[in-house]
């Protein structure tokens, strides 16, 4: 086998196994849209609060809820600690399953809230939607089968939101977003017995900008509707790098390989997304919320540019999901807010098929949420806890009739327990 031979082989492998081996260790990686939830109140109600949403919640859920805000504050939702796990059968060898645990430190948002002379309310907030990290090393040594992974994931949102009231009933909103996101990951992995050695490294980071326009409706009394839509990511820049090496030292068909890209232009493919909601809310004792929130699908080059005068191009895809949120709170003794919720993330990554285009991983995620909080004159503080959990499909190995190595749909399991906490002060 030629050189040019190998090289196209890496790079058919390149596009898939370095985005499938992605979903370890990354709760699930980009295909789940909402891993964990964000905010003050929302973190309680499983983010189900598009209707409601007000102070920091309002900046990242739905704008138009800063219309209502009668005071200035400063929120930080300090950060989510907890453990995430995950499961997959078979991973790269029969028999041979892939177990990542990690503990997690997630500093999720924060945002200040000024109101304006004219009536607008302004804020700025920073926010942490998505962000995971990883290190494991795995050996068999019956057979010489040794693993090495890492894996380190962050997206940033920033930005300005404004809000008004513009009629009895009706309050407006927008925020835009600056988006930051970086991924970096490593997979070695060695065969004693077969004397072959693989090792995959791939990195990336994109710069880009999203809009948020929302609406809150009152439609009766203790009734409110909310509608949400956020415009897909515009990128600005991006950059990537990938390194892919293979050899195999067997006496009889010795051979090794490698590719290496770098400059490549990187895109994180953000699609559109449109979130509806309906509440109930009596100030001061307690609300109902429902959220249905839809991502659009989205087609896109995650890699692509030009190395030695030939083209490289990576695509991805991602399907379009509708996710539920449903949360209720009650307010004991009008200062003690008691909340609950339930959320999905529904994957977003293609059916898995062993001959199939795609090889990302498909594991669709439910999560519980609690909290307790305590509101005083100036000072709001809530302490609660959230649970994910979910199964899916990805690219195992097996041994055929023939006793030769092929791919399979296998089962994973992913699983996450967080803690967090949110402050608040009110001037």
């Amino acid at each position: 086998m030629s050189m040019s031979e190998r090289k196209g082989i890496c790079v058919a492998r390149m596009a898939g196994l370095i985005v499938a081996c992605s979903a370890v260790g990354t709760a699930a990686g980009e295909a789940n849209y909402q891993p964990y939830v964000v905010g003050e109140r929302a973190a309680g109600m499983g983010g189900a609060v598009a209707a409601t949403a007000d102070g920091m919640d309002a900046c990242f859920y739905n704008p138009a809820g800063l219309g209502n805000e009668t005071r200035d504050s400063i929120s930080v939702n300090g950060a989510l600690y907890g453990i995430q796990s995950y499961e997959m059968e078979d991973s790269a060898f029969p028999g041979e399953d892939m177990e990542v645990t990690s503990f997690a430190t997630i500093p999720t948002g924060l945002s200040a809230v000024k109101k304006l002379k004219d009536g607008t309310v302004a804020a700025f907030s920073v926010f942490v939607p998505s962000r995971s990290s990883a290190r494991e090393i795995q050996a068999f040594p019956e057979r010489q089968h040794y693993y090495n992974y890492s894996q380190d994931e962050q997206m940033l949102y920033l930005g300005p939101s404004l809000g008004r009231v513009v009629g009895e009933r009706l309050t407006l909103g927008a925020s835009v977003f600056g988006v930051y996101q970086t991924a970096s990951e490593f997979q070695n992995l060695y065969w004693g017995d077969y004397s072959y050695t693989y090792t995959a490294n791939y990195k990336y980071s994109v710069i880009g900008v999203v809009g948020v326009l929302g609406a809150q409706v009152r439609i009766a009394d203790e009734w409110q509707a909310g509608l949400v839509f956020t415009t897909p990511s515009a990128t600005l820049s991006g950059e990537g790098k990938i390194q892919l090496s293979e050899v195999l030292g067997d006496s009889d068909s010795a051979d090794a390989g490698a590719v290496y890209y770098d400059d490549l232009d990187a895109d994180n493919g953000l699609p559109a997304q449109l979130r509806v909601g309906l509440a109930w809310r009596r100030p001061d004792v307690g609300s109902v919320g429902f959220d249905a929130t839809h991502h659009f699908s989205s087609r896109y080059e995650w890699m692509s540019g030009t190395q030695n005068g030939e083209p490289v191009c990576i695509r991805q895809e991602r399907e379009a999901v509708t996710d539920l949120q449903l949360g209720g709170e009650y307010v004991f003794r009008k200062r003690y807010p008691l909340r609950a919720g339930a959320f999905t993330s529904f994957s977003s990554a293609p059916d898995l098929e062993a001959d199939g285009d795609s090889l990302l991983s498909q594991i669709d995620l439910y999560g519980v949420t609690a909290s307790i909080g305590s509101v005083g004159e100036n000072v709001v503080i809530n302490l609660g806890l959230s649970y994910v959990w979910g199964e899916g499909d990805a690219l195992g190995t097996r041994f055929n009739e023939d006793e030769e190595l092929e791919s399979f749909v296998s089962r994973t399991r992913e699983s996450g327990l967080y803690a967090f906490a949110s402050t608040a002060y009110r001037f």
